[in-house]
């Protein structure tokens, strides 16, 4: 009878237990990752605004500036992604999960940003910016159809629907995110919506280089290097090339077992 309360006494308290982390979503970030990324990507964050001063405010010529914006801007995420995989000294005790973890998160945070301010505002006001050459406020937008991808001058629907789609997936993430940090890494809900976020940026991605290449890059100047493998190419790939380590890692959570 004794060893029976017992038994029961051990299961009342495992149901009371609070549910197994998925991860840990509080691991302290080192202040050598915070100047890495505050290197990287604040660079990206400045260069808009700069890019736009320096043309409408010191007569730059626009190209040249879209063309250094578009080296900064794809240079600048691609290397700020990586920073929790570099060889600094206050990432010396995270393990490989730890570093994959913080890579993905801030790989789904900057999406998140990025789906809802620069493409939600183009969806919204697409007309008026390709009216807008000449206007300041429209040229972190023209920045990139200078040579990068006409398209964005002259919205197709399907282009519409694709940046619809990237709308609706920063909608996704936020909740995601959302849930991640407000349970801790619990909620395992937040990483399926992660994982199903990786997979629309695979499709969205390859449709929108797919459908451009294949129709023999009618948007794009192909004669300038910069254009064709930069602003069209470089700056698009981190949405080709870490939504894998988005699944991996989400794959890796929803495999490990319960703790006992």
């Amino acid at each position: 009878m004794g060893l029976r309360q017992a038994e029961l006494q051990l299961q009342r308290e495992r149901s009371d237990a609070p549910p197994t982390p998925v991860a840990d979503a509080r691991t302290a970030i080192p202040l050598d990752l915070w100047i890495a990324r505050g290197a990287t990507l604040g660079s990206v964050a400045l260069a808009f605004p700069l890019a736009a001063w320096a043309v409408f405010g010191l007569g730059v010529d626009r190209n040249a500036t879209a063309d250094g914006l578009a080296v900064v801007y794809s240079f600048g995420l691609v290397l700020g992604f990586t920073t929790s995989l570099w060889p600094l000294p206050g990432l010396r005790s995270w393990t490989r999960h730890a570093r994959i973890q913080s890579l993905c998160l801030l790989f789904l945070m900057v999406s998140c940003v990025t789906h809802l301010s620069w493409e939600l505002v183009w969806l919204i006001g697409h007309d008026s910016i390709a009216a807008s050459r000449e206007a300041a406020w429209a040229y972190p937008w023209w920045a990139y159809i200078d040579g990068g991808d006409l398209r964005y001058a002259n919205a197709t629907p399907t282009l519409l629907m694709m940046e619809v789609l990237s709308v609706a997936n920063g909608l996704v993430c936020a909740l995601g995110l959302a849930l991640w940090y407000r349970s801790g890494g619990r909620d395992r809900r937040s990483v399926l919506l992660f994982m199903a976020m990786a997979v629309v940026h695979l499709y969205s991605t390859s449709l929108y280089y797919g459908g451009e290449i294949l129709s023999g890059l009618p948007n794009v100047d192909t004669s300038n290097f910069l254009d064709s493998w930069i602003k069209f190419g470089l700056a698009n790939i981190s949405w080709l090339a870490f939504p894998p380590c988005v699944l991996v890692w989400g794959t890796g959570l929803l495999l490990r077992p319960p703790d006992p």
